[in-house]
């Protein structure tokens, strides 16, 4: 679940780092270092989302969290695709909501 919810958020950050993604979410445009700094936050997210699952609680290995990372995000790309084509607006919001649940979620062992 963690896996999922932060690679939602990471795809939301780089797709927010986008001119035309931002433009439409938020009603203008963005300067490009904050553009950038969405982007590498993307990045950051989704490089934490492989070092977690790739370090799996209750001795499951590695490699069965690394598979399960890559579904994760497949499925998050799809549902960030989704979100930013039908509700642009909301992007920013859901990514936030998906980025706290992602990190409660790996708190709690989910």
């Amino acid at each position: 679940m963690s896996a999922f919810l932060l690679c939602f958020a990471a795809w939301s950050a780089m797709a927010l780092g986008m001119d035309r993604h931002h433009e439409d979410a938020a009603g203008r445009e963005g300067a490009a270092r904050h553009l950038q700094q969405l982007r590498r936050a993307g990045w950051l997210l989704l490089l934490l989302s492989l070092w977690l699952a790739a370090h799996p609680a209750g001795g499951v290995p590695a490699s069965l969290g690394v598979t399960a990372w890559a579904v994760a995000l497949s499925v998050a790309a799809v549902a960030v695709t989704a979100t930013v084509t039908w509700q642009p607006r909301s992007t920013p919001l859901l990514a936030g909501v998906a980025l706290v649940a992602g990190i409660a979620a790996w708190a709690w062992g989910w």
